[in-house]
């Protein structure tokens, strides 16, 4: 005897927007926990980053299970109220976040060596617009669902655009101290080792790089915005 595939409502157990948020507030999870990782590893305290970077590992696994469930789950033929893939596009640039999030703990890992004093408050401060930029991209997704839920309300739009907008300024400033952070890492090359100036622009490509999809992730709700 045949079964007939489950609904799209009981495969998911929720829409497909209110997935979306589950999976975003787990990379605010593990940025989160970025943030213990990265300072355990600006204190030298190696073992507690190994520990976060273990946790980040796990949550990033859940992530990726409520991503294929989106995908998987959501056929051609299940209507929507935004363009389908615009939606699976978004959802994608935020995953790109989490990855990016667990490829900085394994970089580290690569060389666990200290950032030289000289750099430290630059990495500070790349560091704290990374997070800064996961949380916002957070909060647009909540706002999408508030947007959805009131029919395209044009208050209710004009919030997104906002939090968009935030997003925007955020990854301007942190494409600043990226570069500036970059110069500062190759005018040391008298300094510290060939190795080490590789791995430390490296570094900072990552962590600039989380802003960038988190951008990329504001530009794709507005384009769920056009109507």
């Amino acid at each position: 005897m045949k079964f007939m595939r489950a609904p799209i409502i009981d495969t998911l157990r929720k829409s497909p927007f209110e997935a979306l948020e589950e999976h975003a507030g787990i990379v605010k999870e593990s940025a989160s926990l970025l943030r213990d990782e990265i300072k355990a590893y600006l204190d030298g305290n190696f073992e507690k980053f190994e520990q976060m970077r273990k946790k980040i590992e796990e949550l990033e696994l859940k992530a990726d299970y409520i991503k294929s469930n989106i995908r998987n789950h959501l056929p051609k033929d299940v209507k929507m109220p935004v363009d389908r893939g615009v939606f699976l596009s978004l959802l994608g640039e935020i995953d790109k976040v989490e990855d990016l999030i667990q490829d900085i703990g394994e970089w580290i890992s690569m060389r666990e060596k200290p950032i030289p004093d000289e750099l430290m408050d630059d990495f500070k401060s790349l560091f704290d617009k990374a997070l800064e930029s996961t949380d916002i991209a957070e909060k647009a997704v909540i706002q999408l669902n508030v947007v959805i839920e009131s029919s395209f309300a044009e208050n209710e739009r004009k919030k997104e655009k906002e939090i968009i907008q935030k997003l925007h300024e955020v990854e301007h400033e942190s494409d600043i101290i990226e570069r500036e952070l970059t110069r500062k890492i190759f005018s040391m090359e008298n300094e510290i080792s060939p190795v080490a100036i590789f791995h430390l622009s490296k570094l900072v490509f990552l962590l600039g790089d989380i802003a960038n999809h988190a951008e990329n992730a504001g530009d794709r709700i507005r384009a769920l915005l056009a109507r």
